[in-house]
């Protein structure tokens, strides 16, 4: 279905995060104020996903948890991911946040590649969309795909997507989907916001991966859901 067709949802939000500890609630009536109709909320490790899965069943049919370990916590093991998936599958949608990071990620590729194939067998097994965290893409991105295409995953979502039109157009190709977080507001990257406009609809998704990536006008702040419909 086209991406017009849809409600609006925050497609990448950590608001289990302790960024929100404080005012949680407030934060998720503030973006059903806002005309967001639901909020995915995506785990790191174990624990953000177990978290994300409370929340969940705190907000049935507007709040929808994902599993894994971030690049950066690929390291950790994935015991309890598939028995949270197997015991919950009306709440979580996606298996991630996963992926490579061969910018800031200290751990080495070879580690971070094994955890991402591992999340992929685990997305292909329950059927369900992988949530990517690729940085940088032209270093991620030819392991990337190597890694979607050896395990046969079709439902791939490149989250906060910061590559170029060149990548995000292969991607598409692929039928896999990119998501633009709200650093797109910021000067510096037009060009982020011309790949999002040239994204077909259907492969586009929306984010604001709070507390991360304020919008331009709440650069400083902490970032929620309700700034992606501010």
């Amino acid at each position: 279905m086209p991406a017009e067709g849809l409600p609006l949802f925050d497609s990448h939000c950590h608001i289990q995060f302790d960024d929100f500890a404080a005012d949680r609630d407030q934060v998720i009536q503030r973006s059903k104020d806002a005309g967001l109709h639901y909020l995915v909320v995506v785990g790191t490790d174990l624990e953000s996903s177990k978290q994300a899965l409370q929340l969940a069943k705190q907000y049935p049919d507007y709040i929808f948890a994902t599993v894994g370990n971030h690049p950066y916590d690929a390291d950790k093991s994935m015991d309890g991911f598939q028995e949270l998936i197997e015991q919950n599958p009306e709440y979580i949608v996606a298996v991630g946040e996963t992926g490579l990071d061969y910018f800031k990620n200290k751990l080495d590729p070879e580690i971070q590649k094994q955890s991402f194939r591992k999340h992929c067998l685990l997305a292909k097994k329950f059927d369900l969309p992988i949530i990517i965290h690729n940085r940088e893409s032209v270093d991620c991105y030819p392991d990337t795909k190597a890694i979607l295409l050896e395990t046969q995953v079709t439902k791939a979502i490149f989250h906060c997507y910061s590559g170029d039109l060149q990548t995000a157009e292969d991607i598409w190709q692929n039928g896999w989907k990119t998501s633009f977080a709200l650093n797109i507001t910021y000067p510096k990257n037009n060009y982020l916001y011309e790949i999002a406009r040239a994204c077909p609809p259907h492969l586009n998704l929306v984010e604001t991966d709070s507390p991360y990536l304020s919008p331009q006008s709440k650069r400083g702040q902490r970032n929620e859901p309700s700034y992606l419909n501010g």
